[in-house]
């Protein structure tokens, strides 16, 4: 169900601590520090403002993707949803 699936990605190393930064995305957003989705811009229009709110360390990103995942709606729905209307007709 990968419209349902958020997926952490890569987007490079902080300057100041040689940190790896990764992202959490969704068909086209990023997730923010406040867990609202954001559109993300192409690196070269990314500001230090975005930069703080969307990206995150590996332990992180991979701990808001897994908060996320329960959050994610496609077509309206979340996936538990989703499974609740298709056993329902599978029924």
């Amino acid at each position: 169900m990968e419209h349902f699936e958020p997926r952490v990605s890569w987007r490079g190393m902080d300057p100041e601590s040689g940190e790896d930064l990764w992202a959490v995305l969704h068909i086209g957003a990023c997730l923010a520090a406040g867990g609202a989705w954001e559109y993300e811009p192409p690196p070269s229009l990314r500001n230090d403002n975005w930069l703080a709110r969307c990206l995150f360390s590996r332990k992180e990103a991979l701990r808001r993707a897994a908060v996320a995942v329960n959050q994610v709606k496609f077509n309206s729905r979340t996936f538990a949803r989703w499974n609740k209307d298709y056993a329902s007709r599978s029924a």
